[in-house]
């Protein structure tokens, strides 16, 4: 008598169950990063190969940004610079640090802890679906989702005039660098209690990443082989390439889903291997109002979010008097940072603050869609069954989360003037640092403002605010130096900043951002004073 046909039947049967359930769950989020990712890589490619069109650009473009340490500690470094697939990854470089992991981790995070803890996974598990699938699930959803953009990324490259040997295996990096986040996600989902848990611990392990990558670039030794970033650079696509660098983020990944599906067989509905001890029997005072309870809720991303920032500005602070020196040995570079005019140091911290403002964008992007989970698992309703009225609650969010936006930019702002003044030893660079920084704000509160209209009106069009992030990050990083048309410019908040402190800020243009921050903010909290609760 076979005894293992039925169990193995069972098995396949309740695997395919919750590839459904998470293919149905995930195809909106999963088509959206795919086309957009898709869209950036090509868009990318073929503004480089426009622009790049000949040898003696593409031999000059590589001079610029080999002189000095700071763009290798922003980009990474790029072998066989000196080709139009090498200018192409550097362009694409920060866009793919920041973009590639965090499109493994919402993936994940979001089929498993999140659906966890709505309880809708307990309701599942009480039929004939074994405790390690719905994990298994996520991670082959997870994976298909990346093969796509693999493969769409390699095409672009293709079409573009980069070799097809080397498309393909910088494709391929980039997807095996999600893989790994991918199963870092689904370990973190076994680890922490809640899905700001996995986020909070796979940015700071992407920060951490990016600094390894960063400081083994810049001092040349292997601490960049410590970082899943500098698995994906080692590669090296367009130079001497190395397709065995491949095998290490692909078994580390593989590992780390391993041991994310031992440990969903084995641990209890609910709960957690990492959690806090048994609290207080009575909420702190503070935890009791609306403000406070938000507060705690938002803890977690807004550390995250301003570690990040600040490791970055630290880092790029302390390599401001070498950037300087390379500048002012090759003129070629100055014009590539597009600081021809005016102070180079202006130009350094103009740029920097860019990078910053992006993070800090993307920190108010994620924390409002924090709103959407506590409404779709069911804690907005408890809330609201009391006293508490919708304005209120909507009012207490949003008000910790732009309170958060102003400690990240304060912070980081801060810790990249004090770094950059240490650096150049002159003090006086520390209030423009502060000031570029702030400058910034309106723009950063328009796409909350989005997120905020989004989510009051539908929360299932949420995906929308993540996509204009995507293209506010495409444009900003990307449109100046591919030379996009300025209509195109100008659908980013960031470039009507000014590009302080190099460029003149223009109040009036501050102005017109923060009223349309308003507007779009007023909307989304009388969408949400009329629609339904709960609302897919």
């Amino acid at each position: 008598m076979n005894i293992g046909t039925p169990g193995t039947s069972t098995q396949a049967s309740g695997l395919g169950i919750m590839l459904r359930i998470v293919g149905r769950i995930q195809r909106r989020s999963a088509l959206l990063w795919v086309l957009v990712l898709g869209a950036s890589m090509i868009g990318t490619a073929a503004g480089v190969a426009s622009l790049y069109d000949s040898p003696a650009k593409i031999h000059s473009y590589a001079q610029a940004v080999t002189s000095g340490n700071a763009l290798l500690a922003i980009n990474g470094k790029v072998e066989g610079i000196d080709s139009l697939g090498g200018v192409i990854q550097d362009e694409f470089g920060f866009m793919a640090a920041l973009l590639l992991p965090l499109l493994g981790i919402a993936l994940v995070a979001r089929a498993t802890r999140r659906e966890e803890e709505s309880g809708r996974l307990e309701l599942l598990l009480g039929g004939r679906i074994a405790r390690h699938e719905p994990t298994l699930a996520a991670l082959l959803v997870a994976t298909a989702t990346i093969a796509a953009t693999v493969a769409l990324f390699a095409a672009g490259l293709a079409a573009s005039g980069v070799p097809v040997a080397g498309s393909v295996l910088y494709a391929f990096s980039l997807g095996a660098l999600a893989f790994v986040f991918a199963g870092l996600a689904a370990l973190l989902a076994q680890l922490t209690q809640h899905a700001r848990g996995v986020y909070l611990g796979s940015v700071l392990v992407l920060a951490a990443s990016y600094v390894l990558r960063g400081v083994g670039d810049t001092t040349r030794t292997w601490v960049s082989w410590l970082s899943p970033l500098g698995w994906a650079e080692k590669a090296a696509p367009f130079g001497h390439q190395r397709w065995w660098t491949l095998a290490i983020p692909v078994a580390i990944g593989l590992a780390l889903g391993v041991a994310a599906l031992r440990l969903a067989a084995r641990r209890d509905l609910g709960s957690a291997l990492i959690r806090s001890g048994a609290g207080p029997q009575h909420a702190a005072a503070r935890l009791r109002s609306p403000i406070g309870f938000a507060a705690w809720i938002h803890r977690p991303a807004i550390l995250g979010w301003l570690a990040g920032g600040v490791l970055l500005a630290g880092m790029m602070g302390a390599l401001a008097q070498q950037l300087l020196g390379a500048m002012a040995g090759n003129p070629a570079l100055a014009l590539a940072l597009g600081v021809a005019h005016g102070r180079p140091l202006d130009g350094f911290v103009a740029a920097t603050q860019l990078y910053l403002a992006i993070i800090a964008a993307g920190y108010l992007v994620q924390a409002i869609g924090t709103l959407r989970a506590e409404e779709a698992e069911g804690r907005l309703e408890t809330r609201l069954s009391g006293t508490l009225s919708r304005t209120r609650w909507l009012a207490s969010h949003t008000l910790v989360v732009l309170g958060g936006l102003n400690m990240m930019v304060l912070g980081s702002s801060l810790v990249l003037g004090l770094a950059t003044a240490a650096s150049v030893g002159n003090m006086a660079e520390l209030g423009p640092t502060l000031t570029s920084g702030l400058a910034y704000l309106p723009a950063e509160t328009v796409l909350a403002g989005l997120a905020l209209a989004l989510y009051g009106l539908r929360p299932r069009w949420f995906a929308i605010a993540w996509a204009g992030y995507a293209v506010v990050t495409f444009i900003a990083f990307l449109g100046p130096g591919l030379k996009f048309g300025q209509w195109v410019l100008d659908i980013s908040p960031t470039t009507h900043v000014g590009n302080p402190p190099m460029g003149t800020v223009q109040p009036s243009a501050l102005t017109l951002m923060g009223v349309i921050a308003l507007i779009l903010g007023a909307i989304g909290f009388a969408a949400f004073r009329r629609r339904g609760v709960p609302q897919g």
